[in-house]
Protein backbone atom coordinates (compact mmCIF):
# COMPACT_ATOMS: atom_id res chain seq x y z
CA UNK A 1 0.00 0.00 0.00
CA UNK A 2 3.16 2.68 1.08
CA UNK A 3 4.61 1.91 -2.46
CA UNK A 4 1.33 2.48 -4.21
CA UNK A 5 0.95 6.05 -2.40
CA UNK A 6 4.61 6.45 -3.43
CA UNK A 7 4.11 6.22 -6.71
CA UNK A 8 0.73 8.19 -6.37
CA UNK A 9 2.82 11.01 -4.95
CA UNK A 10 5.66 11.24 -7.19
CA UNK A 11 4.31 10.23 -10.01
CA UNK A 12 0.22 11.28 -10.27
CA UNK A 13 0.39 14.59 -7.65
CA UNK A 14 3.32 16.89 -9.72
CA UNK A 15 1.05 16.27 -13.21
CA UNK A 16 -2.15 17.19 -11.00
CA UNK A 17 -0.84 20.11 -9.43
CA UNK A 18 0.16 21.58 -13.07
CA UNK A 19 -3.20 21.12 -14.69
CA UNK A 20 -4.44 22.60 -11.50
CA UNK A 21 -3.12 25.88 -12.76
CA UNK A 22 -4.85 25.64 -15.46
CA UNK A 23 -7.79 25.37 -13.99
CA UNK A 24 -7.51 28.08 -11.51
CA UNK A 25 -6.17 30.36 -14.65
CA UNK A 26 -9.56 29.49 -16.50
CA UNK A 27 -12.03 30.30 -13.36
CA UNK A 28 -10.52 32.98 -12.01
CA UNK A 29 -8.71 34.66 -14.96
CA UNK A 30 -10.75 33.58 -17.61
CA UNK A 31 -7.64 32.58 -19.84
CA UNK A 32 -9.22 31.38 -23.54
CA UNK A 33 -7.35 28.21 -24.11
CA UNK A 34 -7.67 28.28 -27.54
CA UNK A 35 -4.81 30.45 -27.77
CA UNK A 36 -2.60 28.38 -25.92
CA UNK A 37 -3.88 25.09 -28.01
CA UNK A 38 -3.06 26.58 -30.85
CA UNK A 39 0.63 27.24 -29.66
CA UNK A 40 0.51 23.68 -28.59
CA UNK A 41 -0.42 22.32 -31.73
CA UNK A 42 1.95 24.53 -34.09
CA UNK A 43 5.44 24.79 -31.94
CA UNK A 44 5.50 22.91 -29.33
CA UNK A 45 4.18 19.42 -30.06
CA UNK A 46 6.40 19.53 -33.26
CA UNK A 47 9.21 20.41 -31.17
CA UNK A 48 8.90 17.71 -28.89
CA UNK A 49 8.58 15.21 -31.54
CA UNK A 50 11.76 16.16 -33.44
CA UNK A 51 13.37 16.41 -30.36
CA UNK A 52 12.50 13.30 -29.07
CA UNK A 53 12.92 11.18 -32.09
CA UNK A 54 16.18 13.16 -33.43
CA UNK A 55 18.46 12.67 -30.21
CA UNK A 56 17.12 9.23 -29.54
CA UNK A 57 18.54 5.92 -30.38
CA UNK A 58 15.72 4.03 -31.86
CA UNK A 59 16.21 1.69 -34.73
CA UNK A 60 13.83 1.77 -37.79
CA UNK A 61 12.80 -1.88 -36.56
CA UNK A 62 11.65 -0.65 -33.05
CA UNK A 63 9.94 2.58 -34.55
CA UNK A 64 7.68 0.60 -37.39
CA UNK A 65 7.02 -2.07 -34.70
CA UNK A 66 5.55 0.69 -31.72
CA UNK A 67 3.65 2.80 -34.62
CA UNK A 68 2.20 -0.44 -36.22
CA UNK A 69 1.55 -1.99 -32.79
CA UNK A 70 -0.53 1.48 -31.51
CA UNK A 71 -2.62 1.79 -34.80
CA UNK A 72 -3.49 -2.44 -34.07
CA UNK A 73 -4.21 -1.53 -30.32
CA UNK A 74 -6.84 1.72 -31.34
CA UNK A 75 -8.38 -0.68 -33.81
CA UNK A 76 -8.97 -3.24 -31.17
CA UNK A 77 -9.91 -0.85 -28.79
CA UNK A 78 -12.94 0.52 -31.04
CA UNK A 79 -13.84 -2.90 -32.28
CA UNK A 80 -14.82 -3.90 -29.15
CA UNK A 81 -16.23 -0.32 -27.75
CA UNK A 82 -18.45 -0.27 -30.76
CA UNK A 83 -20.02 -3.68 -29.99
CA UNK A 84 -20.30 -2.37 -26.29
CA UNK A 85 -22.30 0.34 -27.81
CA UNK A 86 -24.35 -1.73 -29.93
CA UNK A 87 -25.58 -3.45 -27.32
CA UNK A 88 -26.27 -0.96 -24.89
CA UNK A 89 -27.87 0.82 -27.74
CA UNK A 90 -29.83 -2.61 -28.09
CA UNK A 91 -30.80 -3.00 -24.92
CA UNK A 92 -31.87 1.35 -24.59
CA UNK A 93 -34.23 0.42 -27.65
CA UNK A 94 -35.73 -2.64 -25.87
CA UNK A 95 -36.75 -0.77 -22.84
CA UNK A 96 -37.69 2.20 -24.79
CA UNK A 97 -40.21 -0.26 -26.23
CA UNK A 98 -41.27 -1.49 -23.19
CA UNK A 99 -41.18 1.36 -20.96
CA UNK A 100 -42.03 3.90 -23.85
CA UNK A 101 -39.47 6.37 -22.08
CA UNK A 102 -37.60 8.19 -25.42
CA UNK A 103 -35.58 8.97 -22.42
CA UNK A 104 -33.23 5.66 -22.66
CA UNK A 105 -32.70 5.78 -26.01
CA UNK A 106 -28.83 6.14 -27.19
CA UNK A 107 -29.09 8.76 -29.73
CA UNK A 108 -26.36 8.94 -33.18
CA UNK A 109 -24.59 12.01 -31.73
CA UNK A 110 -24.24 10.23 -28.21
CA UNK A 111 -22.97 6.68 -30.21
CA UNK A 112 -20.29 8.88 -32.43
CA UNK A 113 -18.91 10.62 -29.27
CA UNK A 114 -18.92 7.46 -26.85
CA UNK A 115 -17.15 5.55 -29.61
CA UNK A 116 -14.12 7.80 -30.49
CA UNK A 117 -13.73 8.65 -26.59
CA UNK A 118 -12.39 4.79 -26.09
CA UNK A 119 -10.52 4.91 -28.86
CA UNK A 120 -8.51 8.81 -29.12
CA UNK A 121 -6.46 8.62 -25.97
CA UNK A 122 -4.50 11.97 -24.52
CA UNK A 123 -1.08 10.46 -24.86
CA UNK A 124 0.44 14.30 -24.74
CA UNK A 125 -0.36 16.33 -22.32
CA UNK A 126 -1.10 13.32 -19.74
CA UNK A 127 0.64 10.61 -21.01
CA UNK A 128 3.80 11.85 -21.77
CA UNK A 129 3.89 13.63 -18.44
CA UNK A 130 3.43 10.52 -16.60
CA UNK A 131 5.38 7.86 -18.88
CA UNK A 132 8.69 10.40 -18.13
CA UNK A 133 8.27 10.57 -14.67
CA UNK A 134 7.78 7.21 -14.34
CA UNK A 135 10.17 5.27 -16.47
CA UNK A 136 12.99 8.56 -17.39
CA UNK A 137 13.97 9.41 -21.14
CA UNK A 138 14.30 6.29 -22.69
CA UNK A 139 10.76 5.43 -22.07
CA UNK A 140 9.34 9.00 -23.30
CA UNK A 141 11.15 8.52 -26.74
CA UNK A 142 8.77 5.44 -27.44
CA UNK A 143 6.11 7.10 -25.61
CA UNK A 144 6.12 10.09 -28.44
CA UNK A 145 6.06 7.81 -31.29
CA UNK A 146 2.46 6.33 -29.86
CA UNK A 147 1.55 9.40 -29.25
CA UNK A 148 2.51 10.47 -33.04
CA UNK A 149 0.53 6.73 -34.11
CA UNK A 150 -2.50 8.06 -31.61
CA UNK A 151 -2.66 11.29 -33.56
CA UNK A 152 -2.67 9.99 -36.86
CA UNK A 153 -6.19 7.39 -36.36
CA UNK A 154 -7.12 10.33 -33.73
CA UNK A 155 -6.87 12.32 -37.05
CA UNK A 156 -8.47 10.07 -39.95
CA UNK A 157 -10.77 7.63 -38.28
CA UNK A 158 -11.71 10.23 -35.60
CA UNK A 159 -13.46 12.53 -37.62
CA UNK A 160 -14.87 9.62 -39.82
CA UNK A 161 -16.87 8.30 -36.63
CA UNK A 162 -17.31 11.84 -35.56
CA UNK A 163 -19.05 12.52 -38.80
CA UNK A 164 -21.08 8.66 -39.06
CA UNK A 165 -19.05 8.13 -42.46
CA UNK A 166 -20.48 11.73 -43.65
CA UNK A 167 -16.63 12.45 -43.60
CA UNK A 168 -14.65 10.85 -46.63
CA UNK A 169 -11.26 9.25 -45.93
CA UNK A 170 -9.79 11.65 -48.41
CA UNK A 171 -11.07 14.16 -46.32
CA UNK A 172 -9.67 12.73 -42.82
CA UNK A 173 -5.97 12.02 -44.55
CA UNK A 174 -6.19 15.08 -45.68
CA UNK A 175 -6.65 16.88 -41.83
CA UNK A 176 -3.39 14.53 -40.67
CA UNK A 177 -1.50 16.29 -43.65
CA UNK A 178 -2.59 19.66 -42.01
CA UNK A 179 -0.81 18.29 -38.61
CA UNK A 180 2.39 20.00 -37.99
CA UNK A 181 3.58 17.05 -36.00
CA UNK A 182 3.93 14.46 -38.94
CA UNK A 183 6.02 17.17 -40.19
CA UNK A 184 8.37 17.46 -37.66
CA UNK A 185 8.61 13.46 -37.23
CA UNK A 186 9.12 13.21 -41.23
CA UNK A 187 12.11 15.96 -40.68
CA UNK A 188 14.02 14.18 -38.14
CA UNK A 189 13.40 10.38 -39.56
CA UNK A 190 14.78 12.13 -42.92
CA UNK A 191 17.73 13.76 -40.88
CA UNK A 192 18.69 10.39 -39.03
CA UNK A 193 18.43 8.73 -42.18
CA UNK A 194 21.18 11.07 -43.90
CA UNK A 195 23.47 10.41 -40.89
CA UNK A 196 23.16 14.08 -40.31
CA UNK A 197 23.87 13.34 -36.42
CA UNK A 198 24.33 17.15 -35.06
CA UNK A 199 22.85 19.93 -36.22
CA UNK A 200 23.79 23.61 -35.44
CA UNK A 201 24.03 24.36 -31.59
CA UNK A 202 21.53 27.56 -32.99
CA UNK A 203 18.71 24.37 -33.81
CA UNK A 204 19.66 21.83 -31.28
CA UNK A 205 19.35 24.55 -28.54
CA UNK A 206 16.04 26.13 -29.74
CA UNK A 207 14.58 22.85 -30.72
CA UNK A 208 15.21 21.37 -26.68
CA UNK A 209 14.03 24.57 -25.33
CA UNK A 210 10.74 24.25 -26.94
CA UNK A 211 10.72 20.40 -26.73
CA UNK A 212 11.36 20.92 -22.29
CA UNK A 213 8.43 23.68 -22.55
CA UNK A 214 6.15 21.56 -24.22
CA UNK A 215 4.95 19.10 -21.28
CA UNK A 216 4.71 21.57 -18.75
CA UNK A 217 2.64 23.66 -21.21
CA UNK A 218 0.46 20.66 -21.79
CA UNK A 219 -0.63 20.09 -18.14
CA UNK A 220 -1.73 23.56 -18.10
CA UNK A 221 -3.73 23.56 -21.42
CA UNK A 222 -5.46 20.28 -19.80
CA UNK A 223 -6.34 22.43 -16.78
CA UNK A 224 -7.62 25.06 -18.94
CA UNK A 225 -10.13 22.31 -20.99
CA UNK A 226 -10.68 20.88 -18.16
CA UNK A 227 -12.17 24.35 -16.17
CA UNK A 228 -15.44 24.03 -18.13
CA UNK A 229 -16.62 20.67 -16.39
CA UNK A 230 -20.19 20.46 -16.09
CA UNK A 231 -22.08 17.87 -13.70
CA UNK A 232 -22.09 14.57 -15.90
CA UNK A 233 -24.91 12.41 -16.75
CA UNK A 234 -25.82 9.73 -19.11
CA UNK A 235 -24.36 6.91 -16.69
CA UNK A 236 -24.41 3.37 -18.54
CA UNK A 237 -22.49 5.61 -21.46
CA UNK A 238 -20.10 7.82 -19.25
CA UNK A 239 -19.08 4.32 -17.07
CA UNK A 240 -19.05 1.79 -20.26
CA UNK A 241 -16.46 4.50 -21.80
CA UNK A 242 -14.96 4.60 -18.52
CA UNK A 243 -14.11 1.12 -18.22
CA UNK A 244 -12.43 0.56 -22.10
CA UNK A 245 -10.78 3.52 -21.67
CA UNK A 246 -8.87 3.19 -18.47
CA UNK A 247 -9.17 -1.07 -17.58
CA UNK A 248 -9.74 -2.91 -21.04
CA UNK A 249 -7.07 -0.90 -23.30
CA UNK A 250 -4.30 -1.68 -20.79
CA UNK A 251 -4.71 -5.01 -21.07
CA UNK A 252 -5.41 -5.46 -24.47
CA UNK A 253 -1.58 -3.58 -24.65
CA UNK A 254 -0.36 -6.01 -22.01
CA UNK A 255 -1.47 -8.91 -24.86
CA UNK A 256 -0.67 -6.79 -27.65
CA UNK A 257 3.40 -5.85 -26.57
CA UNK A 258 3.95 -9.45 -25.86
CA UNK A 259 2.56 -10.60 -29.61
CA UNK A 260 5.02 -7.81 -30.56
CA UNK A 261 7.89 -8.69 -28.41
CA UNK A 262 8.27 -4.97 -26.48
CA UNK A 263 10.86 -4.79 -23.79
CA UNK A 264 11.85 -2.93 -21.37
CA UNK A 265 11.23 0.84 -22.09
CA UNK A 266 9.14 0.54 -25.08
CA UNK A 267 6.67 -2.22 -23.32
CA UNK A 268 6.25 -0.05 -20.04
CA UNK A 269 5.89 3.16 -22.18
CA UNK A 270 3.24 1.07 -24.76
CA UNK A 271 1.11 -0.06 -21.77
CA UNK A 272 1.28 2.66 -19.48
CA UNK A 273 0.16 5.29 -22.30
CA UNK A 274 -2.55 2.43 -23.69
CA UNK A 275 -4.26 3.57 -20.10
CA UNK A 276 -4.64 7.22 -20.34
CA UNK A 277 -7.69 8.74 -20.42
CA UNK A 278 -10.00 10.38 -23.25
CA UNK A 279 -8.27 12.78 -25.24
CA UNK A 280 -9.37 16.13 -25.07
CA UNK A 281 -9.41 16.22 -29.41
CA UNK A 282 -13.01 14.44 -28.70
CA UNK A 283 -14.18 17.75 -27.71
CA UNK A 284 -12.49 19.20 -30.63
CA UNK A 285 -14.02 16.92 -33.06
CA UNK A 286 -17.65 17.00 -31.11
CA UNK A 287 -17.82 20.78 -31.92
CA UNK A 288 -16.41 20.33 -35.62
CA UNK A 289 -18.90 17.48 -36.63
CA UNK A 290 -21.71 18.35 -33.83
CA UNK A 291 -21.66 15.28 -31.72
CA UNK A 292 -22.63 15.53 -28.19
CA UNK A 293 -20.23 18.17 -26.71
CA UNK A 294 -21.18 17.57 -22.89
CA UNK A 295 -20.44 13.79 -23.03
CA UNK A 296 -17.54 14.09 -24.51
CA UNK A 297 -16.69 16.51 -21.79
CA UNK A 298 -17.55 14.47 -19.09
CA UNK A 299 -16.19 11.29 -20.59
CA UNK A 300 -12.31 12.99 -21.05
CA UNK A 301 -13.37 15.22 -17.15
CA UNK A 302 -14.02 11.38 -15.24
CA UNK A 303 -11.45 9.23 -17.17
CA UNK A 304 -9.16 12.04 -16.29
CA UNK A 305 -9.96 12.21 -12.52
CA UNK A 306 -10.28 8.20 -12.14
CA UNK A 307 -6.97 7.82 -14.66
CA UNK A 308 -4.12 8.54 -11.19
CA UNK A 309 -5.78 6.10 -9.26
CA UNK A 310 -5.98 3.11 -12.23
CA UNK A 311 -2.81 4.11 -13.74
CA UNK A 312 -0.91 4.18 -10.25
CA UNK A 313 -2.05 0.45 -9.79
CA UNK A 314 -0.43 -0.15 -13.50
CA UNK A 315 2.88 1.94 -12.94
CA UNK A 316 3.29 -0.77 -10.21
CA UNK A 317 2.65 -3.83 -11.88
CA UNK A 318 5.41 -2.46 -14.79
CA UNK A 319 7.96 -1.49 -12.29
CA UNK A 320 7.75 -4.68 -10.75
CA UNK A 321 7.33 -6.75 -13.71
CA UNK A 322 4.36 -8.04 -13.17
CA UNK A 323 2.96 -7.48 -16.16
Amino acid sequence: MLALLNIFVDNMIPVLAIAAVGVVLRRRLHVDPATISRMMFYVFAPALAFDAVYTSDISGSDFLRVYIGTLALMAAVGAIAFLVLRGLQAAASTHQRRQCLRATQISRREFATALVATFVFNGANFGLSIVSFAFGEAALTYAVIIYIAGSTVAWTLGPYVSSSGAASMLKSIQNVLRTPVVYALALALALKAAGIIELPPALSRSSQLLADASIPLMLVLLGLQLGGFRKPDRWRLLLSGTAIRLLLAPLLAIVCASLLGLHGAARSAFILQAGMPTAVLTLILAYEFDTDRDLALNLIMTTTLLSPLSLTVLIYLLQNGVV
